[in-house]
C-alpha cells in the first residue's frame, strides 16, 4: 500500500523543471541550434520513501522510464536458494522497471535505500523534446553508461579479497555520487553491511570483518551521520 501511495502522490501532484534539476539537459538545450526555444522542461516527479518499492503497472502510450533526480535506489536480482546481486541507481540514472528480460528462474525486487526523487519521462515529456534529438541522445548515452558501470561492478566482484572488493566498490560509488574531502572523499549514503554484502557478492559477517580491516588500515571510517569516509586516493 505504501508503494502504491508513493506512485500515485507523485503522478497526481509534483512537477519539476528538468532544466533546473539536470545541468546536462540545460546545457544541451542552450546549445541547440536557434538558441534556447525551451524555457522549461516539465516532468511529473515521484517522491519515494525508504523501503520496498513496487512500480505501478506499465502505463499506456510512450514512456521512456524514470530519471533519478536525487537519492538512491536498489534493483535486486534473486535466484532462489542460489544467490542474489544488487545494482544501485543514483542521480542521473535512467531506468525502466517494466522492461525486464531476466531469466524465468530469477526474481526482481526494487528498494529505496535513500529517500529519492524520480522523474517520469512519459508521453507529455516526450512531446516536449521531439525537436531536441540531443536530449534523446543524452538519455541513450545514460543508459549505455549504466551498462558500462555494471561491467565494472562485475570486474570488482571478481577481485580477490573482500576488503579489496569493498574498497574498489566504495571508491566507484564515491566517484559517481560522492564528493571530495580533505585527505580523501565522502560517500554520503548510509549503506548497511547487508547492502554492501549484496554488492560485492559476500556474506554479511564477512563484510563486517572486512570493514573492520579497512578501518584498522585507516582507509575507511564511518561518519557521524552514517556516511562512508574514504582516505587517500583511489586504489
Amino acid at each position: 500500500m505504501e508503494a502504491t501511495r508513493q506512485v500515485q502522490a507523485g503522478t497526481n501532484g509534483e512537477r519539476v523543471d528538468l532544466l533546473e534539476r539536470d545541468s546536462e539537459f540545460a546545457r544541451l538545450v542552450s546549445a541547440a541550434e536557434g538558441g534556447k526555444p525551451l524555457d522549461r522542461l516539465w516532468a511529473s516527479a515521484l517522491k519515494l520513501r525508504r523501503g520496498p518499492w513496487k512500480p505501478a503497472t506499465e502505463p499506456r502510450g510512450t514512456h521512456l522510464g524514470f530519471l533519478v533526480l536525487d537519492g538512491l535506489l536498489g534493483r535486486r536480482v534473486v535466484v532462489p536458494d542460489r544467490g542474489r546481486s544488487l545494482e544501485l541507481l543514483g542521480r542521473g540514472d535512467l531506468f525502466s522497471p517494466w522492461n525486464e528480460d531476466s531469466p524465468s528462474f530469477s526474481q526482481i525486487a526494487w528498494t529505496v535505500i535513500e529517500p529519492s526523487w524520480i522523474a517520469a519521462l512519459d508521453q507529455a515529456f516526450v512531446a516536449q523534446v521531439r525537436q531536441f534529438p540531443e536530449l534523446l541522445e543524452a538519455l541513450t548515452d545514460r543508459a549505455l553508461r549504466r551498462s558500462r558501470r555494471i561491467a565494472v561492478s562485475a570486474a570488482i566482484a571478481n577481485t580477490v579479497g573482500v576488503e579489496e572488493r569493498l574498497l574498489l566498490l566504495l571508491w566507484q560509488l564515491t566517484e559517481l555520487w560522492g564528493r571530495k574531502a580533505r585527505g580523501g572523499a565522502v560517500l554520503p549514503f548510509r549503506l548497511s553491511h547487508q547492502t554492501l554484502a549484496d554488492l560485492v557478492g559476500a556474506r554479511r559477517p564477512t563484510v563486517t570483518l572486512a570493514l573492520r580491516g579497512l578501518t584498522d588500515r585507516e582507509l575507511l571510517e564511518r561518519g557521524p551521520a552514517g556516511e562512508w569516509i574514504l582516505s587517500g586516493d583511489p586504489p
